[in-house]
C-alpha cells in the first residue's frame, strides 16, 4: 500500500466516513514529485478507487492520459499552493457540514476540545468579495501563509499538511472541532487556555495524528474491503 493513488482513494473514503464528504465537489490532492500533483475527477469521496487518480502538471495538464476525466477548475489553487509551500505534501478542500456552518461567520474554530488544539494558531480567513475569482490561488496562498488551515467564508475550508495521511486526520478533526465550537458556544462553554492548547498541540501532533490514520485504515478494511482487493 505504498502507492499514493491508493492512499488518495483511502483518504477520500475515510473523510466520507467521518462526515467530510462534499458531494462531487471538494478535492483531495497529493504532491507528485517536483512537477505536479495527484487528484481525482468530480465524484463522491466514497466511490474513489486508485485508478481514478489523475496526475497533473503545474499547468493542470494530465501527464499520462490526455483523455483523463475532467478535474475541477479550482484545482488551479492547489498548483499555486504546492509551488509556494514546498513543505506541503497534501491539500484537502472540504465543504463538510459543520465547517460550512461555521464559515458563515467571521471567526476561527474555537479551542473548546483537546483535539481542537491541533488548530491553535493555525487558522487563517479567506473572503470572496465578489470582485475577484472566488478561488484565487495567489490570494489564497497569501492568506494561508505558513498556517495549515484556511477558512473560506460561506464556502468551506482548506487543510494542508506534510503528508496526505496527516492532512486527512486534520480535515476530519477540523469538522469535529467546528461542531464542538458551534455547540459549546450555544451553551456558553469556555475555551482551553492558550498555554494548555500549545502543550496539547505538540502532543497531538506527536501521538494522535499517526495513530488516527492507522486506526481509520483498519476500519476501512472492514467497511470498504473491495478497495484493499484492488490494491492487492
Amino acid at each position: 500500500m505504498n502507492d499514493i493513488r491508493f492512499t488518495l482513494a483511502a483518504s477520500r473514503r475515510i473523510l466520507y466516513r467521518n462526515g467530510c464528504d462534499s458531494a462531487v465537489a471538494g478535492h483531495v490532492t497529493a504532491r507528485a514529485g517536483s512537477d505536479g500533483f495527484w487528484m481525482t475527477p468530480f465524484e463522491y469521496f466514497d466511490e474513489t478507487t486508485p485508478d481514478r487518480a489523475i496526475r497533473l502538471r503545474w499547468d493542470l495538464v494530465p501527464t499520462d492520459d490526455p483523455h483523463a476525466p475532467a478535474s475541477s477548475p479550482a484545482s488551479a489553487f492547489h498548483s499555486v499552493i504546492y509551488r509556494r509551500r514546498p513543505d506541503v505534501g497534501a491539500i484537502i478542500h472540504i465543504h463538510s457540514h459543520f465547517v460550512s456552518v461555521l464559515v458563515s461567520t467571521d471567526r476561527n474554530v474555537g479551542i473548546f476540545n483537546v483535539g481542537a488544539a491541533l488548530f491553535h494558531d493555525e487558522q487563517a480567513q479567506y473572503v470572496d468579495d465578489g470582485e475577484q475569482p472566488s478561488v484565487d490561488g495567489n490570494r489564497m496562498a497569501d492568506c494561508l501563509g505558513q498556517r495549515s488551515v484556511l477558512l473560506m467564508r460561506n464556502h468551506g475550508a482548506l487543510v494542508v499538511a506534510d503528508t496526505l495521511e496527516n492532512a486527512t486526520v486534520l480535515a476530519m478533526m477540523l469538522e469535529k472541532s467546528a461542531r464542538y465550537d458551534i455547540e459549546c458556544r450555544a451553551i456558553g462553554g469556555n475555551e482551553i487556555a492558550d498555554a494548555e492548547a500549545r502543550r496539547l498541540k505538540g502532543q497531538y501532533h506527536r501521538y494522535f495524528l499517526p495513530q488516527m490514520w492507522e486506526a481509520n485504515l483498519r476500519r476501512l478494511r472492514v467497511s470498504d474491503p473491495g478497495l484493499f482487493e484492488i490494491e492487492s
